[in-house]
């Protein structure tokens, strides 16, 4: 009888796991105070035709999936290239249009994930 006690508490141990690890995605790093990233001239459009950010917190795919399709949805922003295994995001910008630091930045904090710095070249 306690074996079957042991197990079923197990069952319910993992599945409870399970849950919570689809709840709340497979964001591994906590997320920074929203001023954590540097955001110098944040109001003024990005010159530069591209910025690598980086970005902590993506673990998958499906993370990757998440922060490009908010990147892409932002006027000025023509592509992203993500790497998961750095945590650094390049994006490319159009030659009109192009975004602020501030929207670069919400728009990887709308994708659920911490960002920790903005580099242009």
């Amino acid at each position: 009888m306690k074996r079957t006690s042991l197990t079923l508490m197990t069952v319910g141990l993992l599945t409870g796991s399970l849950v919570l690890f689809s709840a709340t995605g497979c964001e591994t790093t906590q997320r920074a105070d929203r001023d954590h990233a540097s955001m110098n001239d944040a109001s003024g459009a990005i010159e530069g035709s591209s910025v690598t950010m980086v970005v902590h917190g993506m673990g998958c795919p499906l993370c990757a999936n998440n922060v490009d399709r908010q990147l892409k949805a932002l006027p000025g922003v023509s592509d992203a290239s993500i790497d998961l295994g750095s945590g650094e995001v390049k994006v490319q910008l159009a030659d009109e249009n192009r975004p602020t630091r501030s929207q670069l930045a919400r728009a990887i904090q709308d994708s659920g994930f911490t960002l920790i710095r903005i580099e242009t070249p």
